[in-house]
């Protein structure tokens, strides 16, 4: 493996095609009808994986896979309909197994399904208390998670920032380097108050939380992935 590893998991929400930079060392896993999103872009992921409901609705893109799986039997994990985790939970879990601990997941906003837009967020907290960073990918923001930590973003990065508590408390939260800051706060999971901060171009933004666990969101100024 190269010094960083990625493992990238793409789901089957709403994805606006971005540059996703990958190499050979790199696990690509695709969530069930995640795998369109990723044949439009060239891409044939190293593990495709689901109970395969989503792909049904596509006849052409589940006899794609099923053709893949005859040829490349080792390249298709087939799951049970009746399962706890969800394709998305799954994939994160095949890649802590093989030994990657910086996750990026794209797909994983919007769809027709909300409940799994809170789920792919459950499962970002759920690789950062395994060991792993995880960032669930958009082309104009990303989410986060930390706990117990402080995030240093790369100075010069404008756009939007919001923190939520991913528990029912988060205490000891610092804020600066942005348009409102916050210095030994409280956050918790039923006021909005880390919403619609703003990312200053001539500061270097920190969130630091002391007690508990963050949802951190960055909104991109240009649009872009990064």
């Amino acid at each position: 493996m190269n010094r960083d590893p990625r493992c990238i998991i793409m789901a089957a929400g709403d994805f606006v095609p971005v540059e996703i930079p990958h190499g050979d060392d790199d696990l690509i896993i695709a969530c069930d009808a995640g795998f369109r999103h990723l044949e439009l872009m060239g891409i044939l992921p190293d593990l495709i994986l689901g109970d395969f409901d989503s792909a049904a609705a596509d006849p052409a893109m589940l006899e794609q896979i099923l053709e893949i799986e005859r040829l490349d039997p080792g390249r298709v994990l087939r799951l049970p309909v009746e399962k706890d985790d969800t394709d998305t939970m799954r994939a994160a879990r095949e890649g802590l197994a093989r030994g990657y601990r910086r996750f990026f997941l794209y797909g994983a906003f919007g769809g027709s399904r909300f409940d799994h837009t809170l789920a792919n967020l459950q499962t970002v907290l759920f690789l950062k208390r395994n060991g792993a960073r995880a960032y669930m990918m958009a082309h104009d923001q990303m989410v986060l998670a930390a706990e117990n930590e402080r995030i240093d973003f790369s100075p010069g990065l404008t756009g939007g920032l919001s923190v939520f508590s991913a528990g029912e408390r988060a205490e000891g939260v610092t804020i600066c380097g942005t348009r409102y800051e916050m210095k030994g706060g409280t956050i918790t999971n039923d006021f909005p108050i880390g919403v619609s901060n703003e990312l200053l171009s001539n500061r270097q933004a920190t969130v630091e939380v002391k007690n508990g666990a963050l949802f951190i969101v960055v909104r991109f100024a240009d649009g872009t992935d990064h």
